[in-house]
């Protein structure tokens, strides 16, 4: 079983990592492979949450967040675009900065309000369904999937009985 928000936060983290070498890069080789392989993993994940997120949450979070959500990836698509036309371009920079400002804005809603708010509405069985679909496409893609492990239930009482005070009759 795999869970969304930490499969999600994981390709957040990544993206946001790409962006920092970026910033720091020359222009060179170096850079058009980063430049590369951050246009391949954002659009990856721009569909995946477009495709199993998105519906979900125009259904239970509301229509105005996914349009919200929608109309930020859109942009963030066209300024990926330019940043991958301008890779050996003066400019550069200040396009990797738009683009990591506008993602870092959509990161934030949808790690504080969008993805918590998705998870209180749905059951557990179909918060791990949207995980595992999460899980299934990235695997068909060729990524990796991140998921932290989960912990035994026989290990959270023991952790649980442990820190309860002991009461003597």
């Amino acid at each position: 079983m795999n869970d969304p928000m930490q499969m999600l936060k994981a390709d957040h983290r990544e993206v946001k990592k790409m962006l920092t070498a970026l910033g720091k890069s020359d222009p060179g080789p170096e850079r058009v492979k980063l430049v590369g392989e951050l246009d391949m993993a954002l659009r990856l994940h721009m569909v995946i949450e477009e495709e199993f997120v998105y519906s979900l949450v125009a259904e239970d979070v509301g229509e105005d967040e996914e349009r919200e959500a929608n109309i930020e990836h859109a942009l963030a698509r066209e300024t990926l675009e330019k940043l991958v036309a301008m890779v050996d371009q003066p400019g550069f920079g200040a396009v990797a900065e738009m683009l990591a400002g506008g993602i870092s804005h959509h990161v934030e809603e949808e790690e504080t309000e969008i993805l918590p708010e998705l998870k209180a509405e749905m059951t557990r069985a179909e918060w791990m369904e949207l995980g595992d679909a999460i899980a299934q496409a990235k695997a068909a893609a060729g990524e990796p999937v991140i998921s932290r492990p989960r912990r035994q239930a026989s290990t959270k009482r023991a952790r649980s009985a442990a820190r309860k005070p002991k009461v003597s009759a």
